[in-house]
């Protein structure tokens, strides 16, 4: 993304925890054992995480008092974003009542009743290196398979063989859509999407992979990313202060940031003439900046296990 990556993930947050499928979700938390109806005392999990940027799926299961006991290796090629999710969460975890040792490049977070631990591993490599030299129970990439090839993302999964699982939310999957319509939006997004692998449908291809290869996945469910202001009127960037016209929490900067890259990925690709573009970009950013902006992006929660 065009921008500040730390700023962009933490303004994703919200964005991220609205999409999440309730489906996959479950079954991703009864895999690590913290679901409902889940012993809580069971096995402790070992779980590699591929793009784990600023830790927001670790900090979501701290913040519900969900954090299962074990060891997680949070991976990232970023050292500017996993260190700050390492601070994040240490921060976090403190606020929560955890106990938090912190050696060398890693933490234990001891639950508030001490009877059970996480010990998580900072990474700054690549995911499918670090998947070689180890044993899983679980992998685990939010918004990350459509980075991959999919046969890649097949052997990543594979890493948790046997008997293991695979959980990929937010896998985009070649929809992107802005609101209200403009004119140029059908150039403008098929051009953005064409600079992606596989045009963006990453999540059908990935599951068409995973099915073939005798791991489809058990959940396949839409987990679209929807923005949308609260009205007209106010900049979106004085959320709060003066006429209620906001976007919720930061994500006035999500939708900036998306802007910026959908413009600049486009501009490269010179597939719109650049009159196009800049009107595109001029309206578009007036939008956002009076609350106005919606926007949509089609992605899918794939969850399975690994025979």
């Amino acid at each position: 993304m065009e921008g500040d990556d730390v700023a962009y993930l933490e303004a994703a947050r919200t964005v991220d925890e609205r999409a999440h499928s309730d489906a996959a979700t479950r079954a991703f938390r009864a895999a690590l054992g913290v679901g409902e109806g889940v012993d809580a005392e069971g096995d402790p999990v070992c779980v590699l995480e591929a793009g784990a940027g600023t830790c927001g799926l670790l900090r979501r299961l701290l913040a519900d008092g969900a954090l299962p006991a074990g060891e997680w290796v949070a991976v990232d090629t970023d050292e500017r974003v996993l260190s700050a999710g390492r601070d994040l969460l240490r921060e976090e975890a403190h606020a929560a009542g955890y106990g938090v040792d912190a050696g060398g490049v890693g933490l234990r977070l001891g639950s508030p009743d001490q009877e059970a631990a996480l010990r998580v591993r900072f990474e700054t490599r690549d995911a499918r290196d670090v998947a070689s030299e180890g044993t899983f129970d679980g992998v685990v990439g939010r918004s990350f398979a459509d980075l991959l090839a999919p046969d890649d993302v097949l052997a990543l999964a594979r890493t948790a063989a046997p008997d293991g699982w695979y959980h990929l939310p937010l896998t985009f999957d070649g929809e992107t859509r802005f609101e209200p319509s403009h004119p140029a939006d059908g150039a403008v997004v098929d051009a953005f999407h064409a600079t992606m692998r596989n045009r963006g449908r990453a999540a059908t291809r990935v599951a068409e992979t995973l099915r073939e290869a005798g791991t489809p996945p058990a959940v396949d469910a839409r987990s679209d990313w929807t923005v949308r202001g609260r009205g007209d009127g106010d900049d979106a960037r004085d959320a709060g202060t003066s006429g209620g016209v906001v976007y919720p929490a930061d994500e006035a900067t999500f939708l900036r940031i998306v802007l910026d890259t959908v413009v600049a990925s486009v501009r490269d690709a010179g597939a719109v003439g650049d009159a196009t573009l800049s009107a595109w970009e001029t309206e578009r950013t007036e939008q956002l900046r009076r609350g106005e902006l919606g926007y949509v992006a089609g992605n899918r929660d794939l969850f399975g296990r690994v025979p």
